[in-house]
């Protein structure tokens, strides 16, 4: 068994990890003085790896405690870390396939049924949608209207979609032989509410262009200022590169219908 080291003992070698990854660690905690022990160096700086090196010096404790609310410099470095990891195209591949395979007909079907009885039966949730609907999309009448068209995700041609507005504009570049990918840069900066955010547009057009697909309906009222922030970054990244396609597009409508029906047999 290999002899424990300490954070002094990194130190003199100016933290230099490689030869020591597998090795136990001893030492005493910067914040409560108490001792503590890890089996490897590689376990111990698992979840530390994001704090200042003269901060990961401590017992399991004192670190749960700094990650919680009282430590916001902490909360949005996780959450900057967390985004772009679940942004990766193989990650959003990966959990692609896993709602296909839960998200079945006979799922589907039990979701809508008890969407519709809770619709009958609960008046405090009708009108709750109803309002809503009222408020952002202007007809309180009809129930579909103002949603967008998201919820049907899937893979089609090795391509992710997130809607069928995405599905149908998959189908128009294959259809005129232009080159498609999902969207696998780094993440546009852009600033909401006083906050640096990350925006992954879309898709990636013949390696050059950016297109983001949107739809006019609730959602995107409803997160309007939102949306016209991160689409002001993009166009002063990538100027005329940055192209946002929106539902009433020619483009869209003419693959709608075709796509609804495609993402249906796919999932079957």
């Amino acid at each position: 068994m290999k002899p424990a080291i300490s954070f002094s003992d990194l130190e003199k070698n100016n933290f230099e990890f490689r030869g020591h990854s597998n090795s136990p660690i001893r030492d005493k905690c910067t914040v409560c003085g108490n001792i503590f022990e890890y089996a490897s160096l590689k376990k111990f700086l698992k979840y530390r790896i994001l704090l200042p090196i003269n901060e990961r010096c401590l017992c399991q404790i004192c670190f749960l405690s700094s990650r919680t609310s009282k430590n916001p410099e902490w909360i949005e470095k996780n959450r900057k870390s967390q985004l772009i990891s679940q942004n990766k195209p193989e990650q959003k591949l990966k959990n692609a396939l896993a709602v296909s395979k839960s998200w079945t007909k006979e799922r589907r079907k039990k979701a809508s049924e008890s969407l519709t009885n809770k619709w009958n039966n609960d008046p405090v949730f009708a009108k709750k949608i109803r309002n809503n609907l009222k408020k952002y999309s202007g007809s309180p009448k009809n129930t579909k209207e103002g949603f967008g068209t998201g919820g049907l995700k899937g893979i089609y041609k090795n391509i992710i979609y997130d809607s069928a507005l995405e599905l149908s504009y998959i189908l128009w570049c294959i259809d005129k032989g232009i080159d498609i990918k999902r969207y696998d840069k780094d993440p546009i900066i852009y600033v909401y509410e006083n906050k640096n955010r990350l925006y992954f547009p879309d898709f990636i057009i013949n390696n050059l262009s950016i297109v983001e697909i949107k739809g006019k309906g609730l959602y995107f009222k409803k997160n309007y200022k939102r949306n016209k922030a991160k689409h002001k970054a993009a166009k002063k990244i990538l100027g005329p590169n940055f192209i946002v396609i929106f539902d009433n597009n020619k483009i869209l409508k003419e693959n709608y219908k075709k796509a609804r029906k495609l993402h249906h047999e796919i999932k079957k």
